[in-house]
């Protein structure tokens, strides 16, 4: 049999190790076995590999010092990291230092098998990957999570970190999005300068302009004083505009610009200004959807949309419910614990409020615990009241079926509006359906404003 390629596994764990190397022989790669991080950086520095495998926890050097080592040597490997310690930070760290892939532990040897083929064949095709030599990163809130989805974010994280590339983090609200822009800012290597945040949606459309790209004394009433815009201030940063889908027609004009030139002018004044900086957005709206409807700007959304970073929602990662919690229990040394039947009643929630939603039900069901244990009663769930929790079981079944569905539609649209505070647009998303349909429907079943109240 034609041999594929090189290997090398690095693993302190000879039954795994050995296994790992008998399948991958078994498939037509030649191997070399490393037991601890010392034999593995010794390997990689005297021979050329096609890909290598590296646990993160070895004895002596750790699999991250081997990459970093490995990296700051020039060495062009293609390295697929694997551990059963699969937090954000590790995952992160490992692909800012040129990891190509992460697998976690127990190996799925079919998803490993596919994985190292690719590696193999871009060693192949090129020799030209990009590897930055690593920098210590300060501390951060860590992004909870160990499912697949969150997984796939880190890797992404970790590769644009170490570029300058205009990225897109998307996600509904609550998901956690500047925590993904803290995370890539403080692992870039722009980290030593300052991180610039505005949330475009909390600002007045009037002073926004000001507040992006400053103004010069008089330039309108009350400019009593130069000011110096987020933009400037963000000069060898990184610049994070929140909700940029909520800017005005002229504003996407006057950032277009600023992207495309790398200048701004601050109001009143005719003189540009060169500005150095990475600039990052994040927005909960379907900007394709406000494309095509015309109300965000084509060639802005393709300058916005270099990188795009995908949060998803809580409901879609329920299995990362149990770790988030235990965080927040933990949070701020307290020694609270949560109950069996607590944790299951988080776990089958929803959550349209996502991480954040979540956030707040623990710490105030940790406030309200008895000795230290969160129990059922003192989860509160802000959009499920105990007339709404059991209201299928009020409704008598010989109201036959049309009257149950309208009852039924009634109750969801009431519970969307009190999670979403009255934001009828919001409720929709909750939804999942047109504003349109929502409007029509509180007009049916005579559902007021004060609903979001009730």
């Amino acid at each position: 049999m034609e041999t594929k390629g090189t290997i090398l596994i690095a693993e302190d764990e000879r039954t795994a190790r050995v296994s790992l190397a008998e399948l991958l022989e078994s498939r037509g790669y030649r191997v070399v076995q490393a037991e601890d991080g010392a034999q593995a950086l010794t390997a990689l520095l005297q021979r050329n590999f096609d890909a290598g495998l590296l646990d993160v926890r070895m004895p002596g050097l750790d699999g991250l010092a081997v990459l970093r080592r490995a990296s700051e040597s020039g060495i062009d490997v293609p390295v697929i990291v694997m551990t059963a310690h699969g937090d954000s930070s590790t995952v992160i760290e490992a692909m800012r230092l040129g990891a190509y892939d992460y697998i976690a532990k127990p190996v799925d040897f079919d998803q490993l098998s596919l994985q190292l083929d690719r590696a193999v064949s871009r060693r192949k095709l090129s020799r030209e990957v990009s590897q930055k030599p690593s920098q210590t990163a300060a501390a951060q809130p860590a992004i909870i999570g160990y499912s697949p989805a969150m997984q796939h974010v880190y890797k992404l994280i970790g590769r644009v970190a170490g570029t300058d590339a205009t990225v897109l983090v998307r996600g509904e609200s609550g998901t956690g999005k500047e925590l993904v822009v803290n995370a890539i800012h403080h692992n870039s290597t722009r980290a030593k300068g300052p991180l610039v945040k505005v949330n475009c949606a909390a600002i007045p459309e009037p002073l926004l302009e000001s507040e992006l790209f400053g103004h010069e004394k008089g330039a309108f009433t009350n400019a009593m004083l130069r000011r110096i815009g987020r933009f400037e201030e963000a000069n060898g940063g990184t610049l994070f505009l929140d909700e940029i889908g909520e800017l005005t027609p002229v504003l996407q004009s006057k950032l277009l610009r600023a992207i495309q030139e790398r200048t701004i002018e601050r109001l009143g004044s005719g003189t540009p200004i060169r500005v150095d900086l990475r600039l990052i957005t994040a927005t909960s709206r379907d900007l394709e959807k406000a494309v095509s409807e015309g109300q965000f700007r084509e060639d802005l959304y393709y300058r916005l949309n270099v990188v795009v970073i995908e949060l998803p929602p809580l409901r879609e990662r329920r299995q990362d419910i149990p770790c988030l919690v235990e965080h927040f229990l933990r949070r701020g040394g307290r020694n609270v614990s949560m109950s069996p039947a607590a944790l299951n009643i988080l776990c089958d929630y929803h959550w349209p409020g996502n991480v954040r939603e979540l956030e707040n039900t623990v710490e105030r069901a940790a406030v309200l615990a008895k000795s230290g244990i969160v129990d059922a009663p003192d989860i509160q769930l802000r959009s499920v009241s105990r007339g709404e929790a059991d209201w299928t079981d009020q409704i008598p079944l010989s109201h036959g079926w049309k009257t149950n569905l309208a009852l039924a539609e009634k109750a969801m649209i009431v519970r969307a509006l009190r999670v979403a505070a009255g934001n009828k647009s919001r409720a929709a998303e909750i939804l999942a359906v047109h504003r349109r349909l929502v409007y029509e429907k509180m007009r049916e079943y005579e559902i007021n404003e004060n609903s979001a109240e009730s």
